[in-house]
């Protein structure tokens, strides 16, 4: 019998300031505690599959034209022995969801190349979508302790209650940070092919995984005297500068907020954060 996967969470990719909100302590607990009872309780709930057809918040270019429609399909076994097989690795489980799962982008079957193209918000849309296609749309949680009154709680998350960020432009492809002294950074966002380099730096340094992310989506700085610097090194950078444009990166990069996720307790009247990981959206494989 294959070992269940241990799927990574979707804020695995990169420096501390795109992590997005840490959850707090009794909310990963609580989320703990769920993945236990899941893992010790048998099969999953699985609702009807969902549909297979999204608008992704900006696709890719063709020759001047932008293609945002995306096709994916419901996994089957094969795909399950597929991810199984690359290990532990966060980026290639992810990468192998998207390669099993999404048919299409545009007019373009996907593959690897496409796959590192896309924004890391869209790769998360079609991840969700591919959960959707294959489980369908609703979370269901048995017995999940509340973190203010312990009480268990019996609740299911339609997907599309999960916060998003939306681009206000698809096609903006270059954006303007305001730094201290009158600077300005101009910045793109980070993609598939950014979160594998950030990936790679494996010895546990956050800043080297900034300085990694910087380097490559920070595209040039103007000071105040109106002097532009094309792709100023990460490490010249300001502490202070350096965390405005990550910080920027991660509220601007559209998508899923998996780590916003709360509700309502109706018995206590509190509100339980808890966040969604990949583990979660594809418990039971």
């Amino acid at each position: 019998m294959t070992e269940p996967v241990v799927l990574p969470d979707f804020d695995s990719f990169g420096g501390q300031a795109l992590k997005g909100l840490e959850a707090p302590e009794e909310a990963t607990a609580a989320t703990q505690a769920l993945l236990s009872e899941d893992r010790n309780s048998g099969e999953p709930v699985i609702n009807a599959p969902g549909e297979s057809h999204l608008t992704l918040e900006r696709g890719i270019c063709r020759e001047g034209t932008w293609y945002r429609e995306a096709e994916v399909k419901e996994l089957t076994g094969a795909d399950e022995e597929a991810i199984a097989a690359v290990g532990s690795s966060s980026y290639k489980i992810f990468d192998t969801l998207l390669l099993r799962g999404v048919r299409t982008v545009g007019n373009e079957a996907m593959n690897r190349t496409l796959a590192a193209e896309l924004l890391i918000g869209d790769r998360e849309l079609l991840v969700m979508a591919i959960r959707r296609a294959t489980f369908g749309n609703d979370l269901e949680f048995d017995g999940l302790p509340c973190a203010n009154c312990e009480e268990l709680v019996d609740l299911t998350v339609p997907l599309d209650a999960i916060p998003a960020t939306r681009l206000q432009d698809p096609e903006q492809i270059e954006f303007p940070v305001p730094l201290r002294r009158g600077a300005t950074a101009t910045v793109r966002l980070p993609t598939g092919d950014d979160q594998a380099a950030v990936l790679t730096i494996k010895d546990g340094n956050a800043a080297k995984q900034d300085s990694e992310l910087l380097d490559r989506c920070v595209l040039r700085v103007q000071d105040a005297s109106g002097t532009v610097t094309r792709r100023p090194p990460a490490t010249s950078l300001s502490m202070s500068d350096r965390k405005t444009i990550l910080q920027f990166l991660a509220e601007t990069q559209p998508g899923p907020r998996y780590g916003d996720f709360s509700f309502v307790h109706e018995t206590c009247g509190k509100e339980v954060s808890l966040p969604i990981s990949l583990a979660i959206l594809f418990r039971g494989m």
